[in-house]
């Protein structure tokens, strides 16, 4: 586990013009507290956009989009033994990836090369213009490469906790199916994640956010990475998945 500066924790919100990364300790809040989650994300990830066959079949190669401190990088490279390339605005949090042997971009436009697979979790809902960034994306395909896209959901569950990361909105299905389909890509998968995440973020929406005890500490993640998820998740695997959930997951395909 890599060391947490004050500087990383004390971080605003991240922009072009301000690239420091908001809610920094919450992604290493995370990666301390939702080790379950984050994992099962990743497989979902493997094996929705069929990674193993796209890398093999292609140039062997795919990408983070807003790779954060390289969790989920981490975890593709410990549980599959392949390591995805890192773009990551934020200096500090790029440089934490280049530590963890990483390739480590800036912009998208710095890879100068076509990835057989993209994916990115919790990332375009801190950007404004999300649907140049899909076009971007598109365009930094391979022919027949995937898109996968994990995002909030709902913009009624929209809390503190969304304001204090940086998010600019929570995703309805209409909304993000509308983006991805005008980007140019043809969808395969959309459902939503962790239905009971749903009822979690409603509770924090009517109580509030309390980052530092309670609810958003790191204690209640590990809390609910270990007791919670778990029913989720089977809530998730027997069709609850099509109702109702916290996030969104959609796999897309460039044809």
């Amino acid at each position: 586990m890599l060391k947490i500066s004050k500087e990383v924790q004390d971080m605003h919100f991240q922009t072009l013009k301000n690239p420091k990364f908001s809610g920094s300790k919450q992604l290493f809040d995370s990666e301390i507290g939702l080790v379950r989650y984050t994992s099962d994300l990743v497989a979902k990830f493997y094996k929705l956009m069929k990674l193993e066959k796209l890398i093999n079949e292609n140039n062997g190669k795919f990408l983070e989009f807003g790779a954060g401190t390289g969790f989920l990088a981490q975890i593709f490279r410990d549980t599959f033994g392949i390591s995805p390339d890192c773009v990551e605005l934020d200096p500090v949090l790029a440089k934490l990836n280049n530590d963890r042997g990483f390739k480590s971009f800036r912009f998208l436009k710095d890879t100068k090369q076509d990835y057989a697979a993209i994916y990115t979790s919790n990332v375009l809902e801190h950007i404004e213009d999300d649907t140049s960034v899909l076009s971007e994306l598109f365009a930094s395909l391979v022919a027949g490469g995937r898109l996968a896209i994990y995002v909030p959901a709902h913009s009624f569950l929209f809390t503190q906790m969304d304001k204090d990361v940086g998010h600019v909105r929570r995703y309805s299905r209409k909304e993000l199916k509308k983006k991805v389909l005008s980007a140019g890509f043809k969808i395969e998968s959309l459902s939503y994640a962790d239905s009971l995440g749903f009822f979690a973020t409603i509770l924090v929406k009517i109580v509030g956010y309390r980052g530092t005890a309670g609810l958003g500490s790191p204690k209640s993640l590990l809390m609910y990475d270990q007791y919670i998820y778990p029913l989720s998740k089977f809530l998730d695997g027997v069709g609850l998945r099509f109702i109702v959930g916290k996030n969104l997951l959609l796999t897309a395909s460039k044809t």
